[in-house]
């Protein structure tokens, strides 16, 4: 299980490396971090394996963000792996709203899926035979 936390920031690409730079001050890691820009925002997410750490960072910080448990899925390091475990996730009604890779070693690739219903996307990825959850 993972926590993907979400900022979204206004201004210019330095107010969104000052946002995520307090975690850096703090000596937190990030795992991996996605970042976009939306008409006059920033969208950064990111995973880290210091949740709490960021929890208290953030909020001290008076920095707004919002947080929620992604599907992190091991495959195999082949083509069509990605889509197979997106088509079996979406054929049993989950809606993906993103997904990203997080690692690639030892041929096989780790994404992150950013689903509609958590538990219920959970349970069905343990049911694939190629892939493993976190």
């Amino acid at each position: 299980m993972a926590t993907e936390f979400e900022l979204s920031v206004t201004g210019s690409t330095r107010n969104m490396l000052d946002a995520i730079g307090v975690l850096a001050d703090k000596l937190i890691n990030l795992d991996t971090i996605a970042t976009a820009k939306v008409d006059d925002r920033y969208v950064i997410r990111f995973l880290t394996g210091c949740e709490e750490e960021c929890r208290t960072t953030f909020m001290k910080a008076d920095l707004p963000f919002t947080e929620r448990k992604v599907l992190v899925l091991d495959v195999h390091d082949r083509p069509g792996q990605w889509l197979r475990a997106a088509r079996c996730l979406m054929d049993q009604g989950i809606e993906l709203e993103e997904s990203y890779l997080l690692t690639k070693t030892n041929g096989k690739l780790r994404f992150v899926f950013g689903v509609s219903d958590y538990q219920r996307a959970k349970a069905i990825a343990s049911q694939m035979t190629d892939c493993s959850t976190d």
